[in-house]
This record gives structure tokens, C-alpha cells and sequence, in this order.
């Protein structure tokens, strides 16, 4: 029996689809409104998605936050009565939480039609970021986190490989493999850096009431100081992430 060769998406063709779907300049105004939609807000810890969320909150008519402690079952639980009120009469909803690709199974199982959102980071100013929050009195755990990670050095060792990416997709086997994902379940993709023409697009392509930026939990740290060599492990760590979130960056300076 021969084997059947994996094939990758054309490189060209994936970041082709994916400008076209995700560059403010090439979406026209209300791509993506639907009067009865469900959108699913993946928030990546540390990425002003406290922020990004209560914008969230102003701009859809339901707002449905999922607990940190059990994603999936929250999800799962907030999908069906999600479902359940677009049955009944039509409204925008938006389900946010730290959940992940393989949390989403409640929807890949049914088939239901995944249309995500999410914003990103930089991955070395979103790493510093969540130690930072995770050592500081804001965490609930922070005292067993400290002991486990007493320096930046023991924490950036353990950090796991394309954190966003991950989340967002999950595993996969080429960075056109990701492009082509996020083109197939994201309907609008941000980046923290550039919060205010974020919102502008998401407003604009979704078809939503006028989103204004809220400043909360925002740190004051960054990563200036990180020596050179948590700094390289943590971008070696990270290529993906970063390659993306220029890919990304580079959209939203083009508008400015």
C-alpha cells in the first residue's frame, strides 16, 4: 500500500487568503454582520482582553463569559444556551473565555459553524506580562506560583511552545497549516499594540454599534530589561507567535 504524501498548503495562496481576510483594507464594511450570530472571543491571557472584553460587552446584546477554572464544561454550557436564544428570537451573542482549539469540541462535533475572534501580543511583552500578573497579589495562586517559579529564568524554561497559536488552532504542521485554520474559524483577528484600530475594524467588518477602547488590568512592566538570554529563549520559544503577530501588526500600521 502506498502512502499518501502530506500536503501543505501553497505558502503564497495561504498568506494570500489569510491578508484577505484579516487586513482592514481588504474587508468591506459589514463582511461579517449577522444579526443572530454567535462569535466566540478566544482571550489569550495577558493580551488586553479584559479590555478588548468590556468593549464586547457594550457592542453585542448578550454577553456570555466562561469560567476560567472549567473551560471546556463553561463553553459546552454556554453554547447550548446560546443556541437555545438564537432559536427563540434574534440577537448577537459573543462567548469569551480562556478557552482553546481542543475546547471547541462541543462545536467541531456538532458541526456548528465556528466563527472566532481573538486578539494577540507580542510574545515576549505578553510573557513578561503574565509573569509579572501571576507573581503579583492580583493572582489568587501567586504564592504557590512564586515558589515554583522564583525568576523569569525558571518560568521562560517551562513556557510552552507557540502559546497564542496554540490556543487558537492547536497543533499544526506548517505556519500556512495555522494561516489556512485561522482563514477557516476567525472572522477578525487584533493585536494589542494597536487596541483603537482593532476595535475600528472589528466595529466596521462585523457590522457592529461604535467600540471604544477601556483600559483595564493594564500593566506597566514591559520587557526592556529582560536579559539577552531569557529574551532568545523565549522568542525561540515563540516563532510562530511572532511571526504572526508582525504578520498581523504590519495590517493595522498599513491603515494608519
Amino acid at each position: 500500500m502506498t502512502e499518501t504524501p502530506l500536503q501543505f498548503p501553497d505558502r503564497m495562496d495561504a498568506e494570500r487568503n489569510f491578508r484577505a481576510r484579516f487586513h482592514p483594507k481588504m474587508v468591506a464594511p459589514d463582511t461579517f454582520r449577522d444579526p443572530n450570530d454567535i462569535l466566540l472571543f478566544v482571550h489569550i491571557p495577558k493580551t488586553a482582553g479584559m479590555s478588548f472584553g468590556k468593549s464586547l460587552r457594550k457592542a453585542f446584546d448578550q454577553f456570555r463569559g466562561v469560567h476560567w477554572e472549567n473551560p471546556r464544561g463553561s463553553l459546552g454550557q454556554e453554547t447550548r444556551q446560546a443556541l437555545y436564544q438564537r432559536t427563540l428570537s434574534p440577537q448577537r451573542q459573543v462567548i469569551a473565555g480562556h478557552f482553546n482549539w481542543g475546547d471547541m469540541l462541543v462545536w467541531r462535533n456538532n458541526a456548528l459553524p465556528i466563527r472566532a475572534i481573538s486578539v494577540l501580543r507580542d510574545p515576549l511583552e505578553r510573557f513578561v506580562s503574565n509573569y509579572n500578573y501571576n507573581c503579583s497579589e492580583k493572582h489568587p495562586r501567586n504564592a504557590e506560583f512564586k515558589e515554583r517559579y522564583p525568576t523569569l529564568q525558571e518560568y521562560a524554561e517551562v513556557l510552552p511552545l507557540d502559546v497564542q497559536l496554540t490556543q487558537l488552532v492547536g497543533p499544526v504542521p506548517s505556519f500556512e497549516d495555522a494561516l489556512e485554520k485561522l482563514t477557516a474559524h476567525y472572522s477578525f483577528l487584533g493585536v494589542t499594540e494597536n487596541m483603537p484600530a482593532s476595535l475600528a475594524h472589528l466595529s466596521r467588518s462585523h457590522g457592529l454599534r461604535k467600540m471604544t477602547e477601556h483600559s483595564q488590568n493594564v500593566g506597566v512592566k514591559t520587557s526592556a530589561e529582560v536579559p539577552s538570554h531569557i529574551r532568545e529563549l523565549v522568542l525561540n520559544r515563540s516563532a510562530n507567535d511572532a511571526r504572526l503577530h508582525q504578520l498581523l501588526l504590519s495590517y493595522y500600521q498599513d491603515v494608519e
